[in-house]
């Protein structure tokens, strides 16, 4: 008996070695963003041991790294089946629902986690990330702010807080938390742009522009810095240069629909009514659109014309406005102002 004990700890002793080398491995390929060489390696260890905390969440990792993210949440709920606090299965799984759009089990799995690891910054970050994207503002001000105090160095915290911080206009208080993201990722192009498109909003576009040319200087194809200069020329009424901009940028990747609206945009600032139409149209053509239909109401004001024909034209954009959403505050808005106008246009839209 004592023979067969003592075989049966050396094997599994040998299996547990042999499992742990097999993750090592497998860490190393996940690490190095090669996630199908690990998978061999861990569907090997699984067999041996099933219920492996760490094979799980490796295995969640390279589904997720893959955005095979419904298999991937398998195999994290799966060891938070045999590890229900497991931190690094807490924080997988809510990425994984967050890649594939279920932001409220995010919030859910992420509140859970920071409930067990009150201290956990990583995670604060993504909860107050996904509190940001669902509207809940304050909530995610008060998390991020933790998070800073707990870790001032952290760059998704000071991302976070910083852009945060812009939307609510505090510019005071957000301005040091964006520069010290540059100062600690001068190569970063998206921390670059967040302090840029900082003085975007507060209209300083010449720091604003040196920011973006920087980002095109180690990303020359970096559509959010093209889309960004061409929208620091529209601030400067520069409006040919931002159709320039807005055209390079379209051509390098940007959404065709947002591009071409803003350049009607600009061409509409500058009278150039016929290329306006044209571009809002394009837009049209392929979608309703709702800011190239706001785009085609100004056009109406704008152009010379007939007034009952400016009436009817409102009438069938508004419609149009209307069928997207009727309750939008902004269609509300542009109604009574043609309505202040052009009284009779009730008629038109009921037609």
């Amino acid at each position: 008996m004592q023979k067969i004990t003592k075989e049966k700890i050396e094997e599994n002793e040998n299996n547990t070695d042999k499992v742990l080398n097999l993750c090592k491995n497998a860490r190393t390929f996940i690490r190095t963003r090669n996630p199908r060489q690990a998978e061999p390696l861990l569907f090997e260890a699984l067999e041996i041991s099933p219920q492996n905390p760490y094979v799980l969440v490796a295995l969640g990792d390279a589904k997720r790294m893959q955005k095979q993210f419904t298999t991937s949440a398998k195999y994290y709920e799966l060891c938070l089946g045999a590890d229900p606090l497991n931190p690094f299965a807490m924080s997988g799984l809510g990425d994984a629902y967050r890649g594939s759009n279920n932001l409220d089990g995010a919030i859910d799995i992420w509140s859970q986690a920071l409930d067990a690891y009150p201290e956990n910054y990583l995670v604060m970050t993504r909860l107050a990330d996904a509190l940001t994207k669902k509207g809940d503002l304050v909530t995610a001000r008060k998390i991020y702010e933790k998070a800073i105090k707990l870790n001032p160095e952290d760059p998704f915290a000071l991302s976070g807080l910083g852009n945060l911080l812009v939307r609510l206009k505090e510019f005071d208080l957000s301005r040091p938390f964006l520069e010290k993201l540059v100062i600690k990722q001068p190569q970063n192009p998206r921390a670059i742009g967040a302090l840029a498109n900082f003085y975007r909003r507060q209209e300083d576009f010449s720091n604003a522009k040196a920011l973006f040319n920087r980002i095109l200087d180690i990303d020359p194809n970096n559509v959010y810095a093209m889309d960004g200069l061409a929208d620091c020329a529209r601030g400067n009424k520069d409006y040919e240069k931002a159709k320039q901009l807005w055209g390079k940028a379209m051509a390098a990747g940007m959404n065709p629909a947002i591009a071409k609206t803003r350049i009607a945009d600009a061409c509409l600032q500058m009278q150039q009514f016929t290329q306006a139409r044209q571009y809002y149209d394009q837009v049209l053509a392929m979608s309703e659109d709702r800011f190239a239909l706001f785009g085609r109401l100004r056009l109406i004001e704008a152009e010379p014309g007939d007034e009952r024909n400016k009436i009817i034209d409102a009438a069938q954009i508004l419609s149009r406005l209307f069928a997207l959403n009727p309750s939008d505050d902004r269609t509300i808005n542009e109604f009574n102002v043609f309505r202040t106008r052009y009284p009779e246009i009730d008629t038109y839209i009921q037609a």
